[in-house]
């Protein structure tokens, strides 16, 4: 159990320390869908549909809504998006 704190620290800590505003939503996106999710199905599917969502997130709304200046999805952000889910499942 240990370990998986201090995994946990870690991360927590180079996300904290090596990311902008945008990083950290996507991040805090990824727990908060997992969370509600988890309650209301099983965790197996709560967590493939949180993916679902961020990546998603990541391919319609930031890529052709807001029109990002690369004209390219964020890869960076699903990663981000994908930390956040496994903070949430720890």
């Amino acid at each position: 159990m240990d370990l998986l704190k201090r995994i946990r620290q870690k991360i927590d800590e180079f996300c904290f320390n090596h990311m902008r505003m945008d990083g950290a939503q996507h991040l805090i996106a990824g727990i908060l869908i997992y969370d509600v999710l988890k309650y209301l199905i099983p965790v197996w599917s709560a967590i493939l549909i949180t993916l679902i969502i961020l990546v998603a997130n990541v391919l319609l709304l930031d890529k052709w809504v807001k029109k990002v200046k690369q004209g390219a999805a964020a890869w960076h952000d699903i990663v981000r998006g994908a930390i956040g889910l496994l903070l949430g499942v720890l």
